[in-house]
């Protein structure tokens, strides 16, 4: 099975995705692919600079500055979707390999991708279901506030920017509350991975909100 794992901001997506590497899953983190693809040489690195400029290069390495990307694209979503549209097929074409490796050595794998836009950007699609992870708004402010270091109201934005929950979850086969704490998370993460596992015996579909 492939799977997608998704999540607004704070929700515990690589937290999760750890839990389910415990229980044999193969986990691919998207966000450490786009990292990969945006360093100097790889794929994405010249069409951001193309892009958005020399001033997204930090001079120390020559890296882009991730941060400074992540600003400027923030509250333009014209930049935003060009930002996508540059990085977006590099990290998929990335993945695949990584996919195609993992079912290389493994044909009984459940591959697991997390990534914070799958909903947003369509990928969800491609997957066999999406387990969607989501905790309460009051914890995920206070997660995110004190995370980044920052005040209530910036986080209040950073979170308005993001697809509402409510709407995510319309699209789950799976749904993980992570609202408690780690060991709360953990057996959350086991239930899921029960269903999963049960929907795979029988008939290798994706449940549906479970």
């Amino acid at each position: 099975m492939y799977l997608g794992l998704t999540g607004n901001i704070a929700s515990g997506k690589n937290s999760a995705a750890m839990f389910f590497e415990k229980h044999g899953c193969y986990c691919i983190d998207a966000d450490e692919i786009s990292r990969i693809v945006m360093s100097p040489g790889e794929a994405a690195y010249e069409g951001v600079i193309r892009e958005f400029g020399r001033s997204v290069v930090k001079e120390e390495d020559g890296t882009l500055d991730r941060k400074k990307l992540r600003d400027i694209v923030f509250n333009d979503p014209v930049k935003r979707k060009v930002l996508e549209l540059i990085v977006q097929p590099a990290i998929l074409e990335y993945e695949q390999k990584a996919v195609g490796k993992i079912k290389g050595k493994d044909d009984k794998a459940v591959i697991i991708t997390h990534a914070a836009i799958t909903v947003e950007s369509g990928s969800y699609k491609r997957f066999d279901g999406l387990i969607v992870i989501y905790t309460d708004p009051k914890v995920q402010l206070d997660r995110v506030m004190k995370r980044d270091s920052i005040t209530e109201e910036d986080a209040k934005k950073i979170i308005a920017a993001q697809m509402p929950i409510e709407k995510k979850l319309t699209y789950a086969q799976y749904i993980i509350n992570n609202s408690g704490d780690i060991d709360r998370l953990e057996r959350e993460v086991r239930r899921v991975y029960e269903l999963i596992s049960l929907v795979k015996k029988c008939s290798g579909k994706g449940g549906k909100h479970a």
